[in-house]
């Protein structure tokens, strides 16, 4: 395998064999588009072009992706954010998703460094057990070695600063019939939100071991 040389509108080029194969950020086809995490591989591993979210639209899916592919988010759900977003982006990402209801948006530009942050509320039927709530998390991610659930640290953005690995946790306002679970994000845009998730891609559409060259 070899990285090709020159300026290219992909995030990055690499050859297998005498297969030319990208990954990008922008529309490109009908390009495999999504969070890694919640994909199946094997689109990936035969691809020609796959198309990584951006920032803002990876935090999103990492926030909702589990909840969607659940089924359980009733109403558009809010988006607080650290930095400026562009809703569109967001809304096309969550339609990789099913979801198709849109979404709230407030975002303003807080100097947390390369750390990004987001918060995402989402009314949610009032689970039967809390755990249920942990399982479809746990489904998504236990496995993951570049999202990980973290409840115990401080939240501020140095745990997330210099990491490839993005970070989350859940917040639940229990309501008699509806709930609404907070999910707090934390990334660094040259981990998760930039070269980690780029490389992470890279990885899967080669058939390499998954964290190779990351960490």
């Amino acid at each position: 395998m070899a990285l090709l040389d020159g300026v290219s509108d992909a995030v990055l080029e690499f050859w297998q064999g005498d297969w030319h194969r990208q990954i990008v950020d922008q529309p490109a086809g009908d390009a495999p588009f999504g969070l890694i995490e919640l994909m199946d591989n094997n689109p990936l591993v035969c691809a020609d072009v796959v198309r990584v979210p951006k920032p803002a639209a990876t935090m999103a899916l990492i926030a909702l992706g589990p909840l969607l592919r659940a089924g359980i988010v009733r109403e558009a759900p809010v988006l607080i954010a650290s930095f400026p977003i562009d809703e569109a982006e967001v809304d096309e990402a969550l339609a990789t998703m099913g979801w198709d209801s849109g979404s709230a948006i407030t975002s303003g530009s807080v100097d947390l460094g390369t750390v990004r942050g987001l918060n995402v509320i989402a009314s949610i039927p009032t689970p039967t057990q809390i755990s249920d709530l942990d399982d479809i998390f746990e489904e998504a991610y236990g496995r993951s070695f570049f999202v990980r659930r973290d409840e115990d640290s401080e939240w501020f953005p140095p745990i997330a600063e210099g990491q490839p690995h993005a970070l989350f946790r859940l917040r639940l306002t229990l309501g008699e019939e509806v709930s609404l679970l907070t999910i707090q994000t934390l990334a660094d845009i040259r981990g998760k939100l930039g070269a980690g998730q780029v490389i992470h891609t890279m990885n899967v559409m080669a058939g390499f071991e998954e964290t190779m060259g990351v960490a």
